[in-house]
């Protein structure tokens, strides 16, 4: 289903639709509402467990297969500074903040999946407004994934110790947790593509661009720590900024990927209502010919 016309024709009409424009655009709001969330994330494990400060030092550890180290580094400063300057007045503020380019964002990618649909936009401010926030729910359950992948060796000991599982049970739920992941991924990156188009779509927990989009995110994350780390000089260019630069770049280039799927689900409906036409018209031929 997924042959080289296919990827052709869906890398063809991502250049036609201005995606490379758009994911900027995206990485750009992804940034704002980035932080915002982190601080609102902070708070949350505030809330949950003593010590959050330990898990999130954790966490941003063990992304840096994913996330390149520069990247990582600039988010644990930041966490970590915002577990010590933390107030309601600040938390109030987040939240608008991470509503308002939270919104941005999503309407980023509306108007990528209308260019890739072919459609225009007829829905009123308010139903975009909220399936703006609906997306919201895609974006925390990709960060549900991470943390779920992240922290696979915790939740495998505990539940290994609760159950009374033998030791090769941990050895398999490495690779579980991860394939979980994967899925979580997959499917938070469905309901993006079924909310953000203004076109009658059938829900599918799984698309062929979603899984398409996965590989690629996690393909280039690692491809792009391996140059950042090996060949680039973001540091030396940068100076300072060279961390922000690094976690731009990255943010644009995961945006870029989650485009391209929209894409390529939209060229797999085209090609599919074609198809559907054809058989449409043998199926009126016999019929035809008899009134004839």
């Amino acid at each position: 289903m997924l042959g080289f016309g296919v990827i052709r024709q869906a890398g063809r009409k991502a250049w036609e639709d201005d995606c490379p424009g758009l994911a900027a655009q995206l990485a750009y709001f992804v940034l704002l509402f980035l932080f915002p969330f982190l601080m609102l994330l902070v708070a949350a494990a505030g809330l949950a467990v003593s010590d959050p400060a330990s898990i999130l030092e954790t966490l941003t550890e063990r992304v840096g297969g994913i996330l390149p180290e520069d990247a990582v580094g600039l988010l644990g400063d930041y966490i970590d500074r915002t577990l010590r300057s933390r107030t309601s007045g600040v938390l109030l503020f987040a939240v608008l903040l991470a509503l308002g380019s939270g919104s941005a964002a999503a309407q980023a990618i509306v108007k990528a999946a209308n260019r890739a649909y072919g459609v225009r936009e007829t829905r009123s401010f308010f139903k975009i407004w909220g399936i703006s926030l609906l997306m919201g729910l895609g974006v925390t359950l990709l960060v549900g994934a991470l943390v779920f992948a992240t922290f696979g060796p915790e939740i495998g000991g505990y539940v290994q110790r609760l159950v009374g599982l033998p030791g090769v049970f941990l050895t398999f739920w490495g690779a579980f947790s991860w394939a979980i992941a994967f899925l979580v991924i997959t499917f938070a990156l469905a309901i993006l593509y079924y909310l953000a188009p203004n076109a009658d779509l059938p829900f599918r927990w799984i698309t062929p661009g979603g899984l398409v989009a996965t590989v690629l995110m996690l393909a280039c994350s690692v491809a792009l720590n391996l140059y950042v780390s090996y060949v680039a000089r973001y540091d030396q260019v940068y100076g300072q900024l060279g961390a922000v630069v690094v976690l731009m770049l990255w943010l644009y280039i995961t945006g870029l990927t989650v485009l391209i799927g929209a894409e390529m689900n939209a060229v797999l409906a085209r090609i599919a209502e074609e198809k559907k036409g054809v058989e449409l018209v043998r199926e009126e031929e016999p019929g035809d010919e008899a009134e004839a």
